[in-house]
């Protein structure tokens, strides 16, 4: 078995100066930026690494980007990979990942061809996503254009006496033992293992090595296809986070006071919510045609015949997205249908159901998912579609997406829409799709361009679903696939369900806890606790979250924690005990309706979003607060 992990050279979002954005112009001048390997990449480094060790074989490492990253490609070397390939061309610049994807794929064909020998008893491997993109995207799309299967979210793979290979991977319901049955497959990681590290006499050998530089030339003819020209989305617009933000921080050192004003802005904002309208909806300017027509769809994401919340939160914004346009709303079902799911995604606010039913399609198969999802889109030929940002549309919306010639835009966080000019060309009534970056830091505002169908992936937890009415009524529509056993890829051994420990986005209350916990015992001696007291004192259910710092730490486990790489929640009340208010933490929480912060430092960031705030230490400050709120 030979191996091709794919790694990228990656901007130290750490350490990004002031001076590195161009917001005028929506970019990062990235020839300011130190630059390092992309984390998860070292984990599938490592990953390939412990796999050859068993089935033999070479390790090919392969990067996109300008002459200076064959740097990532010298550190690959360092750690175990036999050679490395750098993809390097300005006409390579600008790409989206579509465009991305495209040229990788072409260069891992003159990998099998040149460098394997035509031999296709090889993996690719590479880390989930990268920290300048986030979208995750890059891999499936591989996959979708070389025609392979994806095994995403991999935590640890087992071989047997046969050499079989099984892979265990994240589901949104718990886990899953996979084994692909053809090769080549991709295979994209998460943490799973220490990074290798290079000895000096191995990174001695490495810097000694050559390069293979390959131009875009080298790989494919199709110069259509490639940087900005065969980009299919376009960001017109970065902002910083804190821009959304118009909170007024009231610090309050009388605890006594600080419960009753909780209390009156919680029952206000409480009132308020229950009182919302519409918002004012778009107008299509007079005598202009729109850019896009036709359906607005939603991927009606299921799981042992229940439909993950999730998805109806993008029924409901689709919903506001079609009466904007004047158009209609459809649930797509793939696998398992019944009348029940049927309804219920009527009820919710579809007006047509498309159910893709076949034996082959009860269990997420992704290349034939998208597939049939692909057909069905040639048919009906839809204007939009969303999908939510969990583990399988992740993974399922970038192969759509990349097989139907369109743009996606990840993990979005709004969408709305509006009319937009680009030099000459006049876009209107699209979808502006705006989403966190670069690990959080910055905001981006993206169009789609130059496709069939505008597509979104959404965090879970962003949108409202709609109180779903049992009178409305919807048409349904049938397609049955020509599909056999043949086409199964990957055969699912087991699943394993995990209990769901903390569905936060659920929670009217959120009291989490960061690394100004400083230990294990302070986290859990004040936030569940504090969590307990404002549940009881505003008669609503309270849960614990936590950062990625805490999460790291090991305070709790990572089902809750709140950000960028965790939950989005927007509850009534957040509260943030020993939270600093880094960017990616703030992207996660910034639409709950009040903030408390409680730090020691009267400088954090976390209380420019906060609407109240205590300084000082928490392990003084919370337990006299519980007391107030019990008594």
């Amino acid at each position: 078995m030979n191996y091709i992990v794919l790694v990228k050279q990656v901007p130290d979002i750490k350490k990004i100066p002031e001076e590195a954005w161009d917001w005028e112009k929506g970019i990062l001048k990235r020839g300011l930026l130190d630059n390092v390997c992309n984390e998860l990449d070292k984990q599938a480094i490592a990953f390939a690494i412990a796999m050859r060790q068993v089935l033999q074989g070479q390790i090919v490492s392969l990067s996109m980007g300008p002459p200076f990253a064959d740097a990532v490609l010298k550190y690959a070397l360092s750690v175990g990979a036999d050679t490395g390939v750098l993809l390097t061309d300005r006409k390579l610049g600008g790409a989206d990942t579509a465009a991305t994807a495209y040229p990788l794929a072409a260069a891992i064909r003159k990998i099998e061809k040149d460098i394997f020998n035509g031999n296709r008893d090889y993996i690719i491997i590479s880390g989930m996503q990268s920290v300048d993109g986030d979208t995750a995207q890059v891999p499936p799309q591989v996959a979708e254009d070389l025609g392979i299967d994806h095994i995403a979210y991999a935590t640890s793979f087992n071989i047997d006496k046969n050499n079989h290979l099984y892979i265990k991977r994240i589901t949104r319901r718990g886990t899953q033992i996979v084994s692909p049955l053809t090769y080549p497959c991709m295979i994209t990681v998460t943490n799973w293992t220490l990074h290798p590290n290079a000895t000096f006499e191995r990174t001695r050998w490495a810097n000694s090595q050559r390069i293979l530089r390959w131009s875009a030339a080298d790989v494919t003819g199709d110069e259509s296809r490639i940087g900005l020209a065969g980009s299919r989305t376009t960001v017109f617009k970065i902002f910083s986070p804190r821009e959304v933000s118009t909170r007024k921080c009231i610090f309050e050192s009388d605890l006594a006071k600080l419960a009753g004003l909780l209390k009156d802005a919680y029952l206000s904002k409480s009132k308020s919510i229950s009182q919302e309208t519409a918002k004012v909806t778009y107008q299509l300017p007079a005598g202009k045609n729109p850019t896009y027509t036709g359906e607005v769809w939603v991927f009606a994401e299921q799981e042992g015949c229940e439909i993950n919340q999730a998805s109806y939160e993008l029924l409901g914004k689709a919903r506001e997205l079609a009466t904007q346009i004047n158009t209609k709303v459809g649930a797509v079902l793939v696998g398992l249908s019944n009348l029940k799911l049927q309804n219920s995604l009527i009820s919710y606010g579809a007006d047509k159901v498309y159910t893709i039913t076949s034996d082959q399609l009860d269990d997420f198969q992704p290349v034939l998912y998208s597939r049939v999802f692909c057909e069905l889109l040639d048919k009906y030929k839809p204007q939009m579609i969303l999908f939510s940002a969990t583990p399988l549309g992740r993974e399922l919306a970038p192969r759509v997406a990349y097989r139907a010639c369109s743009g996606l835009t990840a993990d979005c966080t709004s969408l709305d829409i509006f009319d937009y000019k680009k030099g000459t060309q006049d876009y209107i009534a699209i979808l502006k799709q705006t989403r966190p970056a670069l690990g959080g830091n910055i905001m981006a505002s993206i169009i789609t361009q130059n496709s069939k169908v505008q597509m979104s992936t959404v965090r879970p937890g962003v949108m409202q679903a709609l109180k779903p009415d049992e009178k409305r009524t919807g048409v349904i529509i049938k397609y049955e696939p020509a599909l056999t056993e043949a086409d199964i890829t990957v055969k699912i051994i087991s699943s394993e369900e995990c209990p769901a420990t903390s569905e936060l986005k659920d929670a009217a209350i959120i009291v989490a806890g960061g690394g100004g916990c400083r230990t294990k015992e302070g986290f859990v001696n004040c936030v569940p606790p504090l969590a307990d007291a404002l549940g009881k004192f505003l008669g609503e259910k309270a849960m614990v979250g936590a950062s990625r710092v805490a999460v790291e730490l090991g305070f709790i486990d990572r089902s809750h924690q709140v950000g960028q790489t965790g939950q989005t929640v927007k509850p009534k009340l957040y509260v943030a005990v020993g939270i600093s208010g880094a960017v990616q933490h703030i992207s996660g929480m910034q639409n709950s309706g009040i903030v408390l912060a409680i730090n020691k430092d009267p400088n954090a960031n976390i209380f420019k979003t906060a609407d109240f705030g205590i300084v000082g230490n928490f392990e003084e400050l919370v337990p006299k607060l519980i007391t107030i709120l019990n008594s």
